[in-house]
């Protein structure tokens, strides 16, 4: 008898301790998820083409990239760009999904992968400052001072509902506890990218985008702030070098568009009278 009852309370707990059945996001079967990113399972999780190690350093890609040895690459505005994804057949279904049939619930999902990629490429750059820290007993380690989004045009804004880039930035932020300002606006609506070639993208970019108004008083308030994720909140200093910008986009193809911002972001480096750095960082590399 009183084994019966022990081995129904067993039973019992065993179901209390099982992990729940859950509908995978991705996929719709119904299963237990991983623990690596919640809502989706085991099987959809593998197929995920993180780009651990990137080839390219300048932009990220995991293979060869033929844009970044062409001539002039030299003069591009930013530093370099990092993804967490390539974007395959499996990733470009679930960016439709989110972008352009507005399933909110990616979100969460994408925010959580793109902050994986800057873990990794805060510790890659940390790496690379290890030596100059070394050299200098004053240096801080490296750090973003502002997040920022690549912005749509208010046609694009009209016809989803949102600014897929803009929400990925502020979920980043927010969980790299940085602050997010919004810095530029499209100044002309651009028909949509990926149907055009390298050089015709190169072309549209052109004068497409600008500062918003208060982007001079924000760069100076930011400037003088300091970086308070860097350090203790009794120690906010104005920053000493460069201003460092994380510049926020879905997905990274010929760079045009993310080296078009930075060039309008860099114009303020007279005006703050230090020079200003601008690093990418897209969910996916084409």
């Amino acid at each position: 008898m009183i084994s019966n009852v022990l081995s129904q309370l067993l039973g019992h707990l065993h179901r209390l301790l099982k992990p729940m059945d859950e509908i995978c996001l991705t996929c719709g079967k119904i299963g237990s998820c991983n623990q690596e990113l919640q809502g989706i399972c085991h099987a959809c999780y593998r197929q995920i083409p993180w780009i651990n190690r990137p080839r390219c350093l300048r932009c990220g890609r995991g293979i060869g990239c033929p844009d970044c040895t062409r001539l002039g690459v030299n003069d591009r505005s930013f530093v370099l760009n990092r993804s967490a994804v390539t974007y395959d057949a499996q990733m470009r279904e679930w960016l439709a999904q989110y972008k352009y049939r507005g399933n909110e619930r990616y979100a969460p999902l994408l925010v959580e992968m793109m902050l994986r990629a800057f873990t990794m490429f805060h510790r890659e750059a940390n790496v690379r400052m290890g030596d100059h820290r070394l050299r200098n007993a004053h240096s801080v380690p490296w750090s973003i001072h502002a997040v920022t989004s690549v912005p749509v045009s208010q046609e694009r804004l009209r016809e989803r509902g949102f600014n897929q880039a803009e929400v990925l930035a502020k979920g980043l932020a927010a969980s790299i506890k940085t602050p997010y300002v919004p810095l530029l606006e499209r100044n002309r609506h651009t028909d949509k990218q990926s149907f055009k070639s390298r050089m015709d993208r190169l072309k549209d970019m052109e004068g497409v985008f600008g500062a918003l108004q208060h982007a001079p008083e924000v760069l100076t308030s930011i400037s003088k702030r300091g970086a308070a994720n860097t350090g203790s909140p009794e120690e906010i200093l104005p920053i000493i070098g460069p201003l460092r910008i994380l510049l926020v986009d879905d997905i990274y193809t010929t760079g045009s568009t993310i080296n078009a911002c930075a060039r309008v972001l860099r114009g303020y480096e007279s005006f703050l009278e230090m020079p200003i750095e601008i690093y990418s960082l897209t969910w996916a590399r084409s």
